[in-house]
């Protein structure tokens, strides 16, 4: 799901000898598959685990050919040429998986530790099976109440009144509530339905007794945690490292997702037409009248600490977040000035990716630390709720303004990837993470 560092990472040189090799490919083969696994679980895209997973497998001289997908992973540890002993196979399937930077940061500072050999394999599991036991770094009360304080941020980006952010923030805490109430898989399938039905609902509410109140604005930032703007970039991301099937699946799901949170709207806009009412809840431009800049500002702090908390930053890399996410937004305010959309997204991807690795590199910690929470402000996920929802308006306009939105989305997700691609190269992160 992640906006992971997409440059050939550098290793310590710790080159293979044979008086090194103390460890046997069917050993290697379960660390590989623990923590290919426990990376996949915590938000690792599928182009930089396969790239984690055959340099460590140099290191230990042998050859790996992972297969990484959303739901699982494929391991085939080779034996060197001239070895004529037979392949060691490996496989998984992961049911769940999501966005913990804590772990994700843990897990990193384990297997450094195994390259350099500070720690055994054996040790090595026994702490990945302690990174997954341990209670998250943020409780689920406080990312519950992130959900909240991020819905009511971003409507004041798309410039909500201060209605139009009560309401988003409503709609934020019952979507952050019904993660705890919808557990079973049967249960959360239908947790993107619900929100959009809620989103639209507190919507149609609001405009009823406020006529200042803007049903977009609530819909879009409120349901904005059900967005899969991110996990579009990523699949982006995949298709571009020639990662065709994970990056599919991910496109994928995304689809489905904006899908089902749209037809939760829709399903309300439905039934309010056949009471005699007609309710926008989608239209091409979001934005209202708008707060003034002091409530811009203490909405970009709300807004970078509340991804940081829903995505379990650690609280030491607090200050990461918040700079992450001021350099994104101060990026794309000044370059949408005078740049189309697209050209700014780019800039402010490249500065956000190129400060990630800046960080990375001084604190010897994963970019994807300092990445995502600056990337949230900018991923296109309510592009793409906008698109569809004028794909299903009725009249020759709205479907070309569906197409128009759909293809603006799509090209903003591929400058966000070509901003992190060049930031990449500009300035290369030295971990393998």
């Amino acid at each position: 799901m992640c906006g992971a560092a997409l440059a050939r990472p550098n290793v310590p040189s710790v080159p293979p000898t044979p008086s090194r090799r103390l460890r046997s490919r069917e050993e290697l083969a379960d660390y590989l598959l623990d923590i290919g696994a426990t990376l996949a679980a915590y938000g690792c895209p599928s182009y930089r685990l396969e790239d984690v997973i055959r340099r460590i497998a140099e290191l230990e001289g042998y050859r790996a050919e992972p297969f990484a997908l959303p739901t699982g992973l494929f391991l085939r540890v080779r034996p060197n040429e001239g070895d004529r002993v037979p392949d060691v196979y490996r496989m998984t399937r992961m049911s769940e998986w999501g966005v913990d930077l804590d772990r994700l940061t843990l897990v990193d500072e384990i297997f450094n530790d195994v390259v350099v050999r500070r720690s055994t394999i054996e040790q090595a599991r026994a702490r990945i099976r302690g990174v997954i036991a341990k209670p998250a770094c943020w409780s689920p009360p406080l990312v519950w109440a992130a959900t909240m304080a991020c819905g009511g941020a971003v409507a004041v980006f798309f410039r909500g009144s201060a209605i139009d952010v009560l309401a988003s923030a409503i709609v934020g805490v019952v979507l952050g509530a019904t993660r705890f109430l919808l557990v079973t898989p049967a249960q959360r399938l239908l947790n993107d339905f619900f929100g959009g039905l809620f989103a639209a609902a507190c919507a149609w509410i609001c405009t009823h007794f406020w006529h200042d109140a803007s049903a977009p604005i609530i819909v879009i930032a409120g349901a904005i945690s059900l967005f899969p703007g991110m996990t579009f970039t990523t699949g982006l991301a995949e298709l571009a490292q020639k990662n065709l099937v994970s990056g599919g699946a991910r496109l994928m799901e995304a689809a489905i997702t904006t899908l089902l949170v749209l037809f939760g709207v829709a399903l309300l806009a439905g039934l309010g037409e056949l009471s005699g009412e007609k309710i926008e809840f989608v239209r091409r431009s979001v934005e209202g009248r708008g707060l003034s800049l002091p409530y811009q500002a203490v909405a970009l702090v709300v807004a970078s600490l509340s991804f940081a908390v829903i995505f379990q930053v650690p609280r030491r890399f607090l200050w990461g977040a918040l700079l992450s996410g001021a350099t994104g937004y101060v990026v794309t305010s000044l370059a949408t000035k005078h740049l189309p959309l697209h050209i700014a997204a780019f800039c402010a991807a490249l500065a956000v990716c190129a400060l990630a690795n800046g960080l990375a590199r001084a604190t010897a910690r994963p970019a994807q630390l300092f990445m995502l929470p600056g990337l949230m402000l900018l991923v296109p996920g309510s592009f793409g709720f906008r698109s569809l929802g004028a794909l299903l308006s009725t009249g020759e306009l709205a479907v070309l303004s569906g197409v128009s939105q759909g293809f603006a989305m799509v090209l903003i997700g591929i400058a966000l990837v070509v901003g992190i691609l060049v930031a990449n190269v500009v300035l290369p992160p030295r971990k393998l993470l």
